[in-house]
């Protein structure tokens, strides 16, 4: 198996609502060792199991990694996977390799992480994302039925997220429903096609969106924010004026919730 250093772009694939694993998950691509290589990724989901979510910069890149295959590193000391958390980043070094599936498998890979990001760092967002993501799932959940794509609209969510993180927030929500992921909103619902013309229903889809609440924080300190499911332009419901504040290392206090709305 050679080694490479591989950054997926594959975000045409999310949009497409693609989530398989590949039709090869035991082939690897073949690259280089180029020294320099190595990248820096964030946890997004697996503290306390054998497999991690991991999410760079860009859009797709997309990364899974069992426990066993991780040779960690914690603040300069070695360390366990068990001792990764959500919302750390880690830098994996140079000449890993990946298998070629979707998303990407690390194997035998050495990662050096950080407990905290730093001041400016927005740590576990995405864990914070995800909690309010669920949430909002649980409420109304007449509105969820027969829904086969799951729209997860991030782009104007408070907390500055990558693009990366984005895409693995809603790979991790849309599978834990068994949909398949979309990144789209309303107007790019309507533009491609999942929401006809002259319609407010989507048939086959929920559509879940944050948003920044107009003149309201948004520091990796704190952050205010709207958050909505929408089905229909009858079947939607609002948390509005919800406020989180940054708690110890990479971890955000839970949030509270400003007020609830229905149409």
């Amino acid at each position: 198996m050679k080694r490479i250093v591989l950054s997926f772009c594959v975000i045409a694939l999310l949009l497409l609502g693609a989530c398989g694993t590949g039709a090869d998950p035991t082939g690897a691509v073949s690259g280089s060792d180029a020294p320099g290589a190595a990248m820096t990724l964030r946890v997004i989901d697996g503290e306390g199991t054998n497999s991690f979510v991991l999410a760079g910069e860009n859009s797709g890149d997309l990364y899974t990694a069992a426990a066993k295959e991780l040779t960690v590193y914690l603040d300069g000391k070695p360390a366990s996977p068990a001792d990764l958390k959500n919302g750390m980043t880690l830098t994996v070094d140079a000449g890993y390799t990946v298998l070629e599936t979707w998303p990407a498998q690390f194997t035998g890979t050495t990662v050096r992480a950080l407990s905290d990001g730093g001041k400016n760092d927005h740590g576990d967002l995405s864990g914070l994302y995800l909690q309010v993501l669920e949430d909002l799932w649980t409420q109304d959940a007449g509105l969820n039925g027969g829904a086969e794509y799951i729209s997860v609209d991030l782009h104007d969510a408070p907390g500055n997220l990558s693009a990366g993180e984005a895409s693995a927030i809603a790979w991790i929500f849309a599978g834990r429903h068994n949909a398949q992921p979309l990144q789209l909103s309303f107007e790019e619902l309507k533009a491609n096609g999942y929401v006809p013309e002259n319609t407010l229903y989507w048939e086959n889809g929920v559509l879940m969106h944050i948003s920044k609440t107009k003149n309201g924080a948004d520091s990796a300190q704190k952050i205010k924010f709207d958050a909505e499911k929408w089905r229909s332009g009858d079947g939607a419901i609002f948390f509005m004026d919800c406020t989180a504040e940054r708690g110890k290392g990479v971890q955000w206090e839970p949030y509270k919730p400003g007020h609830f709305a229905v149409s």
